[in-house]
Order: structure tokens, then C-alpha cells, then sequence
């Protein structure tokens, strides 16, 4: 009976020694909103010197009165250039080829990096490059032809570890080329759509037919650019193709980065839409993505 008592004074002891040690961990999550801004004026030119007065930010219907705004002209451009070669697109392939080796060549900087894949009914050549010089060779004689994955190929190219290291500030973007037709991806639309705005790329869209005339992809493309913060472009000939691409290559180099906390932090994953707005009337148009997700 006493050797019983003892062990059970010793288990107490050491129960309560065990507990006055004992000091709580607290977690706690700090996030940061981080979102590519492009600022134009009416007649779609880069606004430049944007400030923080100039615009009003909106999280979920909630105004963020501590933001800041910094330009995006430096930082180093992670691109993404993703070309459908399906039986529906292999027709422009020589001018999209052409004018983007030029395009890119004048305005990639050496710290920036390319990801260029193509695609039909799957990834046919996937290829990261950071001399631009490097075009020519790799866009030599790509595999065409078949159906389209488009999603699936839009998706994998996000997924790539050229997105997905955040060593540095950067710029992330796609520039997509293709009709925006789909016949044999897994992944849906919205899923693709989710995916951008979760890796923070700004997609560009590029369609080659006559302007005049919508076809069913174009609706596809332009819900593509206008939920990440890119713009869609149909273009009809060399020369248009040239235009665009100078045009994205100016808001590439022209844009701003937006950062601040959100108002409250979130247990669970959930998508916060934001709105940026301009405080004056002066026909300036400000474009971002649609949102951001929360991470619990």
C-alpha cells in the first residue's frame, strides 16, 4: 500500500511540474495582398507617375485605407508564351513565329526569364529560356496538329516553377496565341481562370480572324484576360499582331504593384474580390484581376 501511494505522489509531482513548464505557442498568420496594377488613360497609354491618391481600393465591398503603390518598371518579367498549334490555328503559325522573335527580342530584359510551351492535343515542346536569342532555334519545327487542350496547357504552364519561386519581386504574365477553343482538357475553364489568379499571372490573348466577326473562342479568351488582369487581343494581320504585342510589351514595363493586408484573416480558403477605382473623373481606366484566394 505505500509503495502504491508513493508511485501515485510521484506521478502527481510530476504531472504538475510538467505543467507550470508548460508555456502556450501562439501562430500567428501574417498575409500580405499583392496584386499587378496596369493604369491607362482613354486613349489605352500607360499612365505614369500613379500614386496612391489616385485611387481608391475595395476588398470584398470594404475600403483598404492603408496601401501601398509601387511601380512594376524594374522588376525583373517571369512570361510565360504559350502558342496553340491545333488544326485550327497551324495557319498563322509562320507570322505569329516572326513577329514574336522580334518583339521579344527588343523588349526582354537579361533578368528577365521565358517559359515557351506549345500545345495541340497535348504539350508538344516545353522549353525555359532567358536569352531571347534563343527563339529562333526553339521555334524551329513544332510538332501541330490534332485537338486542343487548351485549359489543361494553360494550367500546366502556371503550375511551372518559373511562377512559383517567390525569391524576388517580379512580374508574372502569359501571352497566350489561339482561337480559344477547347475539346480535350480535363480541366475546366474556371478551374484554368482559378489557377492564374492564384500564381498572380496577367494573361494576354491574342486571336488571329477578322475583328469584325466573333467566333465562340473569343469569348473564352476575353473572360482569360479580364479575370487575371491581361487583355485579349484579335488581330487580322502582321501588322496588328506587331501593334499588340507592342502593347502588351508597354503595360508589361508601365504597370504598378498594389500590396496591402487584408482586413481580417481568414480560417478557411476563400476568394475576395477587389475593386480599384480612380478618385477623379479623368477617364483613366485601371485594370487588375478580379481577386485573390485566402490561405488559411
Amino acid at each position: 500500500m505505500r509503495q502504491e501511494l508513493t508511485l501515485l505522489f510521484t506521478l502527481l509531482l510530476l504531472v504538475s511540474n510538467l505543467a507550470g513548464e508548460f508555456t502556450p505557442l501562439v501562430r500567428k498568420r501574417v498575409s500580405e495582398v499583392r496584386l499587378a496594377l496596369v493604369a491607362t488613360d482613354q486613349n489605352n497609354r500607360p499612365l505614369p507617375n500613379l500614386s496612391p491618391s489616385d485611387i481608391t481600393v475595395l476588398d470584398d465591398g470594404r475600403p483598404i485605407s492603408h496601401f501601398e503603390l509601387r511601380s512594376a518598371a524594374d522588376l525583373p518579367l517571369r512570361l510565360g508564351v504559350v502558342i496553340d498549334l491545333s488544326d485550327s490555328t497551324r495557319k498563322s503559325w509562320g507570322a505569329v513565329r516572326s513577329a514574336l522573335i522580334n518583339s521579344l527580342e527588343q523588349a526582354l530584359r537579361p533578368e528577365d526569364e521565358i517559359l515557351v510551351l506549345t500545345f495541340s492535343n497535348e504539350i508538344a515542346m516545353q522549353r525555359t529560356l532567358t536569352d531571347p536569342k534563343q527563339l529562333d532555334a526553339t521555334l524551329q519545327s513544332p510538332k501541330s496538329g490534332g485537338l486542343t487542350a487548351l485549359y489543361d496547357s494553360i494550367y500546366r504552364t502556371c503550375d511551372h516553377n518559373l511562377f512559383n519561386t517567390d525569391d524576388e519581386p517580379h512580374r508574372s504574365a502569359m501571352i497566350l496565341f489561339s482561337d480559344g477553343e477547347d475539346d480535350l482538357s480535363r480541366h475546366s475553364l474556371n478551374e484554368t481562370i482559378a489557377k492564374a489568379q492564384l500564381t498572380g499571372i496577367a494573361i494576354y490573348t491574342l486571336s488571329n480572324h477578322n475583328a469584325k466577326r466573333t467566333r465562340p473562342g473569343d469569348l473564352v479568351l476575353r473572360d482569360l484576360a479580364s479575370t487575371t488582369g491581361g487583355r485579349d487581343f484579335v488581330v487580322n494581320n502582321a501588322r496588328d499582331l506587331q501593334d499588340a504585342l507592342s502593347a502588351i510589351n508597354s503595360e508589361l514595363r508601365s504597370s504598378y504593384l498594389l500590396y496591402y493586408h487584408p482586413p481580417d484573416e481568414s480560417a478557411v480558403r476563400s476568394f475576395r474580390r477587389v475593386f480599384v477605382v480612380p478618385t477623379q473623373s479623368n477617364g483613366s481606366h485601371l485594370r487588375l484581376r478580379t481577386g485573390y484566394f485566402t490561405t488559411p
